[in-house]
């Protein structure tokens, strides 16, 4: 391993505009979820359900939530591949980074970013939770989180990776809209709170890996989408019984479809890499 790793890692999780979207940005949305929609009725359930709903309504916060702070982490990994383009093939030319190197200490700083962002995520979420109700909503099966999220940050990784290269083909160092793309990906998977794609939400990037954070993270059966509507999570907690989605994921399944994903982006950017050149840093400094 060289610098470039410990230098990478440590800029991503010290950018000033990263610790805004992915926490302060992120923090605003855990605290309106806990004291704004988080909602428990009068009288009090008991303590064993009230902490089961808490529970699962921390998983669905830190699930969602966190896919928004994970998305914005992606748009900043995005940036800097982008921008350290040239700089990178002056150092792997003159210095002891090989670009095999390179390749595996950037995605290593690039996962463990988006992780780092995600548990932080969970800890605000925790932390609010516990403010609140002084119930201590703690994941279910920490191990498998942790795993679920290390998926997430492959996945969002290679999708930044192969944002910042087309870029590079496209010749377009100061298109916003595609540093973007991240981000709105993380949107688009926070609409199926609300919304059931059903058979569809397989074909979503990162759907599938937040609904199985959801499961881990509260014991639960993974839904399809569509936690929040028709009442079947709320009412079937609130009477101590186990919640049954109207449309139960398949986890291998939605880890097969996670892997093509990835595996996908990974080529895609592979085939990019051979095609584009680095861009002069004068391209991006606006003029």
């Amino acid at each position: 391993m060289t610098l470039y790793l410990l230098y990478k890692l440590k800029g991503l999780v010290t950018d000033r505009s990263g610790l805004f979207w992915g926490v302060a940005f992120t923090l605003f949305w855990v605290l309106m979820w806990a004291y704004v929609f988080t909602r428990v009725e009068e009288p009090l359930p008991p303590r064993d359900i009230l902490e089961k709903m808490l529970r699962v309504s921390a998983a669905l916060a830190y699930s969602y939530l966190g896919g928004l702070s994970m998305g914005s982490v992606a748009v900043g990994l995005a940036i800097s591949a982008f921008a350290s383009s040239s700089a990178v093939a002056f150092a792997t030319r003159f210095t002891r980074l090989t670009p095999a190197k390179y390749l595996l200490e950037d995605f290593l700083a690039g996962v463990a970013a988006v992780v780092a962002y995600a548990l932080a995520c969970v800890a605000m979420v925790v932390a609010a939770t516990y403010a609140r109700f002084r119930v201590l909503a703690l994941p279910e099966n920490p191990p498998l989180l942790v795993a679920y999220l290390s998926l997430c940050g492959v996945l969002l990784y290679w999708l930044s990776r192969a944002v910042s290269l087309a870029m590079l083909a496209l010749g377009k160092p100061r298109l916003p809209l595609l540093q973007m793309v991240p981000l709105i990906l993380a949107f688009l998977n926070y609409a199926t709170l609300w919304v059931d794609l059903a058979e569809r939400v397989y074909a979503l990037p990162l759907a599938p890996l937040l609904s199985l954070i959801v499961s881990a993270a509260s014991g639960i059966e993974p839904a399809t989408g569509g936690w929040l509507v028709g009442g079947w999570l709320w009412e079937a907690l609130a009477r101590g019984a186990a919640p049954k989605p109207p449309n139960t994921l398949s986890a291998p399944l939605a880890l097969a479809t996670t892997a093509a994903w990835a595996a996908a982006l990974a080529a895609l950017s592979l085939a990019l890499a051979r095609r584009v050149k680095g861009v002069p840093l004068e391209e991006l400094v606006p003029s």
